[in-house]
């Protein structure tokens, strides 16, 4: 038979048709052996290990931490002089900066009054001095208020 003669469905036939070799046994024995050198691990008990007598004492000393730690934070907080004096005392200086001011046009309200919203634009720069340590500690804050001024057209 000739390649060119065989369509696909005789090839697969033939294919079809054939089956296997059986295994030589020199190979199978070869396998048997390989298998049961890979199985060897699975016979053997590893050795039981010992625990280092020093993870003992380092759990034991981390679990008391950790009650530490947990009972620290339960306790009620006392309030230290840093946070009991910036609440008290009062700023030393207080500078108010007008920086812009923008005219946002007439609004008519639900009452039929006219008024005119005007956006500011501030900056509010506070000072504070500590006097155990004349240490100064500054706060720049900047708002923008939406102001409604009452308009009146005569």
């Amino acid at each position: 038979m000739n390649n060119d003669d065989l369509n696909e469905a005789q090839l697969e036939n033939l294919l079809r048709g054939l089956s296997p070799a059986a295994v030589s046994p020199a190979l199978r024995h070869r396998v048997d052996e390989e298998l049961k050198l890979d199985m060897s691990w699975l016979s053997t008990r590893p050795a039981a290990r010992r625990t280092p007598r020093w993870i003992t004492s380092a759990t034991w000393a981390a679990m008391g931490a950790a009650a530490a730690i947990a009972i620290m934070s339960y306790m009620p907080q006392q309030q230290g002089n840093a946070t009991s004096l910036a609440a008290v005392t009062p700023p030393v200086t207080t500078t108010h900066e007008l920086d812009e001011a923008q005219d946002s046009g007439v609004y008519h309200s639900r009452n039929r009054s006219n008024e005119k919203r005007a956006l500011v634009i501030s900056r509010e720069l506070q000072t504070w001095v500590d006097p155990r340590y004349a240490a100064e500690t500054s706060l720049d804050s900047h708002s923008q208020p939406q102001l409604f001024l009452p308009a009146s057209f005569r």
